[in-house]
């Protein structure tokens, strides 16, 4: 029978202990263990002309819902994080050509859409609204027959503005442009998301108003490539630890709650 001595009961528990510690531990999350275009950062990309969700101010900050939401997931995985800001249209491509690790722009979770990417947890119910000129006689649905109507390409009020009958389609590459083109009369309504929309009217009160009544529910989703299950998994635990430790609704307070157009 082999002896064992106090030394080798000493190596034997010091071993099982640092077994045990590799064990417990093997959960945590270190910005090694993330791939990700760059090392140590999250790289989102971002449509910034989308109040309260992203903005991009002059001086190059970006602010917004989506914006304080990213940076807080970053912070839980142990991330820097930046941003990039792309056109809405192609922002799905891009982010499946490794231009950025991450979509997050109010992006609502389509079935077509989990055909090119993987989506998170929802984070976000909307839905989307009519918007027109505030003397306009326009009051609901049935009122658009032989209207010109604005939608910002490839969302979902472009989908939604396609299955209405007897109206004409203007697409625009960002949604400021719509509300410009309406006050100047080139457009009769603007259908886009509700939120989204209310910081163009509190704006230019007496310009604008939102025929009151949502035309969808819809559900904002984080998109993240498909080849990259394990930073879904990491952000989707990154946004329940949000809501589980007041984070979120400090943001939401923030930016949806409290939201005044700069």
């Amino acid at each position: 029978m082999r002896r064992v001595t106090m030394s080798h009961m000493i190596l034997f528990v010091a071993g099982i202990a640092l077994l045990l510690s590799g064990c417990i531990g093997q959960d945590n999350t270190s910005p090694d263990d993330i791939s990700l275009i760059e090392d140590g950062v999250l790289i989102v990309g971002t449509e910034a002309q989308f109040p309260p969700f992203e903005i991009k101010a002059a001086n190059g900050v970006f602010y917004g819902f989506d914006i304080a939401l990213a940076e807080a997931i970053a912070d839980e995985l142990g991330l820097d994080v930046r941003f990039i800001d792309s056109d809405f249209s192609t922002i799905i491509e891009s982010l499946n050509s490794d231009k950025f690790d991450v979509v997050i722009s109010a992006m609502t979770i389509t079935e077509q859409g989990k055909e090119c990417v993987n989506f998170s947890d929802p984070y976000f119910e909307a839905g989307l609204s009519i918007s027109v000129p505030f003397e306009s006689d326009i009051t609901g649905l049935d009122d658009l027959a032989g209207k010109t109507i604005g939608v910002q390409m490839g969302t979902t009020g472009d989908v939604f503005a396609c299955s209405l009958e007897g109206v004409t389609i203007i697409r625009y590459a960002r949604i400021p442009d719509a509300f410009t083109e309406m006050r100047n009369g080139g457009i009769d309504a603007i259908i886009n998301d509700d939120v989204a929309s209310r910081p163009y009217v509190a704006q230019y009160p007496g310009e604008y108003r939102i025929i009151e009544g949502l035309l969808t529910v819809e559900q904002y989703g984080i998109a993240v490539p498909k080849d990259n299950p394990r930073l879904l998994d990491l952000i989707n635990d990154a946004l329940q630890t949000l809501r589980d430790n007041g984070t979120y609704d400090e943001i939401f307070e923030e930016y949806i709650v409290n939201w005044s157009s700069p």
